[in-house]
């Protein structure tokens, strides 16, 4: 119970600032500067309170044991596969890329729905496969070729960025499940050079990306300016930061600025200090989320844990580095804090996952306690203690 108490704080927590950050960015944009737009505001504290339901449905009504069944997995895949298809087809486009599907009031990022699509998906495939995946080099290709049904359409809306987290869980989650390394790694290799010219050589703006980042100060692309102002706010806020809603580059100059770069405002506005203190509550949430995993029993509930700690964390750090320039620039949002409804909407279903993880691990210890209190004698009551057997117990001639 402390754990999931500490979880959800945190996120509690860190969803409240991203409130205020929302509302410090976006306070002014609007067709009047000289009055307060609550817009954003409003749209993303709704988004919030979806995602909060839709964690709450993921933990305690679906949780790990539907996550595991295979009808569950093949609907999720299959309607995520069918969303990306359709945002292809009708999507809204905005700024050259069409990632959005326009429902009403909301718009719909499938490629963030994909992120958990990979998951739930490879922790079924790693637990119900676990024999062929840990021994043979085509268990290692199947995953892979999973990755690519759901990673070629969200390439094709131009996502680079939900395509490279993807591509770091799949690698991380197949480590943990035990893969060969050489067979991962040769696979790799071998469409390696070919995938890393045509995502960051064949296209134009994003050998603009790679030209600026070795050198931002000097570019006159637009992604060298975008670095520039990055550099200038993060500068502008020094060690303890402009104050809340005091930092200057929010008005008209920094772009993306309650998006893909509000990490550069939080710079401005909090000062070294403020962005120092935020890194810590993710490396508090990568810690709670390995600890989650780490006492897990069950195998699958360990993978899907792992699984959403590597999403939410990459994709914190990822962001900071692309906003401080250690990285080339890539669309990808700061959990919990940037604008987007999607976005924030699935890093609380990863949230939910969590604490399904967490209470399943709860319920474990429960069952052990009982079983030690009245374990007196020998009985003919059996006690399951996994969904899947472990990887243990399904690869013949290891002990555990």
């Amino acid at each position: 119970m402390a754990i999931r108490f500490t979880l959800w704080l945190l996120v509690a927590l860190l969803c409240g600032f991203g409130l205020v950050m929302v509302a410090s960015t976006t306070a002014a944009m609007g067709n009047d500067p000289t009055q307060v737009n609550y817009s954003f505001l409003l749209k993303q504290l709704a988004a919030m309170a979806a995602g909060v339901l839709g964690a709450w449905v993921v933990s305690r009504w679906l949780g790990t044991e539907r996550l595991a069944n295979p009808w569950w997995v093949t609907a999720l895949v299959g309607g995520t596969i069918l969303s990306l298809i359709a945002v292809l087809a009708v999507g809204r486009e905005v700024n050259g890329a069409k990632r959005w599907i326009d429902a009403g009031p909301v718009n719909i990022q499938p490629s963030e729905l994909a992120k958990v699509c990979i998951v739930i998906g490879l922790a079924w495939y790693a637990v119900r496969f676990a024999p062929l995946l840990r021994t043979t080099w085509y268990g290692v290709l199947l995953p892979l070729g999973g990755f690519v049904l759901l990673a070629g359409p969200v390439y094709l809306t131009k996502d680079l960025g939900s395509v490279v987290v993807m591509a770091v869980v799949l690698s991380a989650m197949l480590a943990f499940a035990g893969a060969r390394i050489w067979h991962f790694l040769g696979l790799v290799a071998l469409i390696m050079p070919a995938l890393v010219f045509q995502a960051a050589w064949s296209v134009g703006y994003r050998r603009d990306r790679m030209t600026a980042y070795f050198d931002p100060l000097n570019g006159d692309s637009p992604t060298a300016y975008h670095l520039k102002q990055s550099f200038i706010a993060l500068g502008t806020g020094g060690v303890s930061g402009t104050g809340v809603g005091q930092g200057p580059s929010k008005l008209g100059f920094l772009p993306e600025k309650h998006t893909d770069f509000i990490f550069a405002v939080i710079g401005e506005e909090f000062g070294m200090i403020g962005g120092c203190c935020l890194a810590g509550a993710y490396l508090l949430l990568i810690g709670l989320g390995l600890h989650i995993a780490a006492s897990s029993r069950d195998y699958h509930r360990r993978l899907l844990a792992v699984g959403a700690t590597v999403v939410l964390g990459f994709q914190a750090f990822g962001n900071m580095l692309v906003v401080t320039g250690a990285v080339p620039t890539k669309g990808m949002t700061l959990p919990f804090i940037s604008y987007g409804g999607t976005s924030v909407g699935v890093c609380l279903l990863f949230i939910g996952i969590l604490d399904a993880v967490a209470r399943g691990n709860a319920k474990d210890l429960s069952q052990t306690a009982t079983i030690r209190r009245g374990a007196t004698a020998r009985t003919s009551r059996s006690i399951t203690w996994h969904a899947y057997p472990s990887v243990e117990e399904t690869i013949p001639g290891v002990r555990r």
